[in-house]
């Protein structure tokens, strides 16, 4: 049995461009910013968080503006506000939480009128701007925990993972493809 060699590639200066093109197309998507239009509005400072207010008191901070979110764990509706009690997560650039950070603490989004709790179910991320109230005295199973009081005329939900767990950000496809006309390649960045 004689075997032939395999036949290695033309390299021609044509693919060397298209090569180094895709190359920087994909490190500048890596490392450059993105904005899909569907982070909330940023109102308010992340810097203090409801960890910090439950322990020193909230009556320091009432008024205060600031943007939080997290794990969504119920909804609640009251007789003139919907209630969404919240384990805190830090955001990302785009506002969404980062749960696989460690927790800032627990939190309630209040919220004017009615929402549909149908739509509010937990496990649900949700990010939120606003003025702080107060705190509300609650428990945390048998353990007393002020739950800090973040008024949001709109808090934003975010979209449902898909199922397999939790998707990497950001995501990054990369096409490449031949024919007749020479080489083409793209990529394409998700955040």
């Amino acid at each position: 049995m004689i075997r032939e060699p395999i036949p290695r590639p033309i390299r021609t200066p044509a693919s060397w461009a298209a090569a180094t093109a895709l190359a920087l197309a994909a490190l500048t998507g890596l490392t450059g910013c993105a904005t899909t239009g569907d982070c909330p509005e940023a109102i308010g400072s992340r810097d203090l968080t409801p960890a910090a207010i439950a322990a020193t008191g909230a009556s320091a901070h009432t008024g205060r503006l600031v943007q939080w979110g997290g794990v969504l764990i119920e909804a609640r509706n009251r007789r003139e506000r919907t209630e969404l009690e919240v384990l805190g997560y830090p955001l990302d650039g785009c506002g969404r939480p980062r749960v696989q950070a460690e927790s800032v603490g627990r939190f309630l989004i209040v919220s004017p009128g009615y929402l549909e709790t149908a739509e509010l179910r937990p496990g649900r991320l949700v990010t939120a701007s606003g003025r702080l109230l107060g705190s509300e005295a609650a428990r945390v199973g048998e353990v007393p925990y002020p739950l800090p009081m973040l008024e949001s005329f709109k808090p934003h939900l975010w979209p449902a993972e898909p199922t397999g767990g939790p998707a990497m950000r950001p995501w990054v496809t990369i096409g490449i493809g031949g024919g007749s006309g020479g080489v083409g390649g793209g990529v394409g960045v998700a955040f």
